[in-house]
């Protein structure tokens, strides 16, 4: 565990690396401050015998100073140091955790995005933000103001007394040791606790996200009584850690007073030994405060930042996750790209992965294969060709999709693009090179047009304005665009796309896939679930779109694919028979069932 615990704070710092400048300032700032400030219960003191010997004009220069003195650390060197923070470290933290957070889900493959539930996900990534910026901030802020607080108070009181000293020494080493080993062993059950609450919050997102069909069910009774079950069990496992941990922690704080009483015990003895000045009490009772008031500080802080460090270590079991496919940055661009497809054997199972945030513990990494989704299957379509695939449900048609698309790897066998292997090539660039339009076409709460245009670079949008009309005329948006009066293609279409109809979701994809000139267009299901008219709408886009192109339609609807150059018929997995639909009809059974129950 102490290597786990040195591991995270290690990491966390390394990870603000970058900040080691404005850090190093802002530490140089805090000990200024302490050292003045440790030097006011010196002159408080002093004020204090200059009374007694009733140098009254001596005290009030005392105190003159003891104000300047806490004026330049309170307000002044607070005034720089606030200012320098936030001009330097607050907002520049955050933005750079956030942009190399989002850096590193950018980096993992499609599949392992659809694998990790999205809830858990993004609770991670916001929780270990929040908590590693809170874990420097009370390091910088808290931490390392009160550790220079006790080096200085300790230095001070070996000047005063040699003997107060080293009792105050020795008190503040066994209460930090008896601290940490008790921290270490709670902090195993501080990361269930944690494990436990992420399942609570998991159940909570899912109850509201579903909270429409928990109404309609009239199921609102039997879901709370569920989400309280939860909430119950979860409870009594804190407060059966927590009453033991308090037990534990106010046992060794006791032993904390008891030497912070016995340092001034002791000094008030040898004053009235005649060794130190009555005045020097209060010096005394400052520094003594400075040490064992600002241990205990620093001991509670710590508490709480072990709940940080359990949210930070799931955030980086998060970001450490291996991506499952090689983007290959440096991989192939075919130019001339034509658009031909062939598949040589290829053989695929989904693999049964376990979050790495889940209760179990489990790597995300770690595999089993389940059943195979598709097995030895080969075929080619042409370059310019329009090609369908049908069959039932779960056949494994959208799965061979997705490995054209890159989504997964094959387990065997080999995809090729013009002739190149996919593995071969820059992924990045054969996405941009690829439309893509989904059964349910994602939208952002933006302007038409924004979402149109989201597949082009910024320094593409421009040049693309002017063949946005073609577009739009493509993919059957004219009489939608058209009743968009008042702003027009600037209208916005709210949270996921609320505004707008199914089948007006489905051309704003089309048209998105389309700005980009792509040589590939996939269209996954873009029919289904729409009403007669979108269909046709749909299918009059898709003729437009495939001219000059190769054009991949997986299909539940046969008038989307009837006219389609070759149509594969994919059952349990495997190519079973291909060709026009006239030949499929006679020649393929399965097809023909297919037809005449109108599953596609």
């Amino acid at each position: 565990m102490k290597s786990l615990e040195k591991n995270i704070v290690v990491r966390t710092f390394l990870l603000y690396k970058n900040f080691w400048k404005p850090f190093a300032v802002v530490l140089v700032l805090s000990l200024l401050a302490q050292l003045i400030t440790a030097f006011s219960p010196f002159m408080q003191g002093k004020t204090i015998d200059a009374l007694l010997a009733k140098q009254f004009v001596l005290a009030a220069k005392f105190i003159g100073v003891v104000f300047l003195l806490n004026a330049t650390s309170d307000i002044l060197l607070g005034w720089i140091r606030g200012r320098y923070e936030i001009q330097n470290i607050d907002n520049e933290t955050d933005r750079y955790i956030s942009i190399f957070s989002l850096k590193k889900l950018f980096n993992f493959s499609i599949g392992q995005h659809t694998n990790e539930h999205s809830g858990i996900k993004l609770s991670t990534v916001n929780k270990g933000k929040n908590s590693l910026f809170s874990f420097i901030d009370q390091t910088l802020y808290q931490i390392l103001p009160n550790a220079l607080q006790i080096i200085v108070s300790l230095g001070a009181l070996l000047i005063f007394d040699f003997r107060i000293g080293i009792i105050a020494l020795f008190f503040v080493s066994f209460y930090i040791w008896i601290s940490h080993r008790r921290n270490k062993k709670a902090f195993s059950s501080i990361l269930e606790l944690r494990t436990k609450r992420q399942g609570q919050s998991k159940t909570e997102n899912e109850i509201y996200r579903n909270i429409s069909l928990v109404i309609s069910e009239s199921q609102e009774q039997k879901t709370a009584d569920e989400f309280h079950e939860v909430f119950e069990s979860n409870d009594n496992h804190q407060k059966s850690f927590w009453s033991r941990y308090y037990n534990i922690f106010y046992a060794h704080r006791t032993i904390m007073y008891l030497g912070q009483y016995f340092c001034i015990g002791l000094g008030l003895y040898l004053i009235t030994l005649g060794l130190h000045t009555p005045g020097s009490f209060v010096a005394l009772v400052g520094w003594v405060g400075g040490v064992f008031g600002n241990i205990q500080m620093i001991m509670n802080i710590m508490r709480n930042m072990m709940f940080q460090m359990a949210d930070i270590k799931k955030y980086f079991d998060l970001i450490d996750t291996t991506p499952a496919i090689d983007p290959n940055t440096n991989g192939r661009k075919i130019d001339p790209l034509i658009g031909s497809i062939e598949f040589k054997n290829v053989s695929f199972a989904y693999p049964s992965r376990r979050s790495s945030l889940d209760e179990e513990k489990e790597s995300f990494d770690e595999e089993k294969d389940e059943d195979h989704a598709i097995e030895n299957v080969s075929f080619s379509i042409e370059a310019g060709s329009k090609v369908g695939f049908v069959g039932k449900s779960g056949s494994g048609k959208s799965t061979i999709i997705s490995l054209i698309k890159r989504y997964y790897d094959t387990a065997s066998g080999e995809i090729l693009i013009d002739g190149v292997p996919l593995t071969e090539i820059n992924l990045n660039w054969l996405r941009k090179n690829i439309g893509n339009v989904e059964q349910k076409v994602d939208l952002f709460d933006r302007s038409v047009k924004d979402n149109i245009m989201f597949s082009l670079e910024k320094g593409d949008i421009d040049t693309m304005n002017n063949k946005l009309t073609d577009v739009i005329k493509d993919s059957s948006l004219e009489e939608f665009v058209s009743k968009l009066k008042e702003h027009g293609l600037e209208t916005l279409i709210g949270e996921g796309g609320i505004k707008v109809s199914g089948g007006e979701r489905q051309r704003i994809g089309i048209a998105r896939a389309l700005i980009k000139n792509p040589k590939i267009l996939i269209l996954d299901e873009a029919t289904s679930s729409l009403d007669a008219h979108n269909e046709k709408l749909i299918h009059d886009a898709i003729n437009k779109s495939a001219i000059g192109r190769t054009t991949i339609i997986v299909a539940h609807r046969l008038s989307t694919v009837r006219d389609a150059d070759k149509i594969f018929v994919v059952d349990e997995g495997k190519i079973i028979a291909e060709g026009k639909h006239e030949k499929l009809i006679d020649s393929c059974p399965e097809y023909a069932n297919l037809v005449k129950n109108q599953v596609f």
